[in-house]
């Protein structure tokens, strides 16, 4: 008998445990790297991938997963690979890889990861891990019941299927003020449903087996330092088709990182910057 799929975020990370016939460990959005733009910028900090990957190891060691699935953007440079890249992407997931197999569905800014892999860079960085990196399809992919996409493209017709849909891209965030008329920008989950509409529009093709009406989980972006879309911003521009053409704008609901509902996204009052 097939166990049904749990989702539980791991408290106060943005990191979620999919828990069905396996346990899965799911990252989004690690953005490695992205030191180098910021210092282009005149905001000059130090490499922060020791950190992320420690705050990795830690979710790892918390979830004990089975599988362990990166949702896109595991680099930052684009579209080049920088001398960062080629020293920092093959450590971070060989250092992962010790733990568990690891997918990765490539992002936006993931453009020649392949040529990063553990594997490809062993001999010259003398790595050393237990598992496989596998690098998976911009448009997304089924596992263990659970459709995984980064959230650039259209999505594969069979992700439908699933009864979640987990998706990076648009590193959700709420602005929220106190009643000392002070506002603080908080990194939160987005949970959606689609509009059937829509997804029959854009895929003709799909029949009534084909579709088991999908809660669309939007995750936060795993680097703290990469931005983000402030989603109760009158101004917001989300990311993607899957959030642009296919989700019910108006049904999103936002969760904070420590579990807490908070409303629907269209009901959060937005505070600018400064009250």
């Amino acid at each position: 008998m097939h166990r049904s799929t749990r989702l539980k975020p791991l408290i106060n990370n943005a990191a979620m445990i999919v828990e069905g016939e396996f346990k899965t460990l799911v990252i989004a959005d690690l953005h490695l790297g992205i030191e180098a733009e910021l210092r282009e910028k005149g905001i000059n900090i130090g490499s922060q991938t020791e950190k992320l990957l420690e705050r990795a190891i830690r979710c790892v060691k918390a979830a004990e997963p089975d599988v362990i699935v990166l949702l896109g953007d595991i680099k930052h440079a684009v579209p080049k690979i920088s001398w960062t890249d080629r020293k920092e992407v093959p450590f971070f997931l060989a250092k992962l890889a010790k733990y568990a197999p690891v997918y990765v569905v490539k992002g936006n800014h993931d453009g020649h990861l392949n040529k990063l892999l553990p594997k490809a860079m062993e001999q010259e960085h003398k790595q050393k891990h237990e598992h496989n990196v596998y690098i998976k399809s911009t448009r997304g992919f089924l596992f263990d019941g659970v459709g995984y996409l980064h959230g650039h493209t259209w999505p594969s017709q069979d992700l439908f299927s699933a009864k979640y849909i987990l998706i990076g891209h648009n590193h959700p965030r709420i602005r929220l003020s106190s009643q000392v008329h002070y506002s603080s920008m908080k990194p939160v989950w987005i949970r959606a449903k689609c509009d059937y509409e829509a997804v029959k529009k854009q895929y003709p093709g799909l029949r009534v087996g084909g579709w088991n009406d999908p809660w669309v989980i939007i995750m936060p972006a795993f680097n703290e330092i990469c931005g983000g879309i402030t989603f109760n911003s009158p101004n917001k521009r989300l990311l993607g088709p899957i959030a642009t053409k296919l989700l019910r704008i108006e049904d999103m609901g936002a969760y904070l990182l420590d579990g807490t509902y908070i409303g629907k996204v269209e009901d959060l009052e937005y505070a600018p910057p400064g009250i």
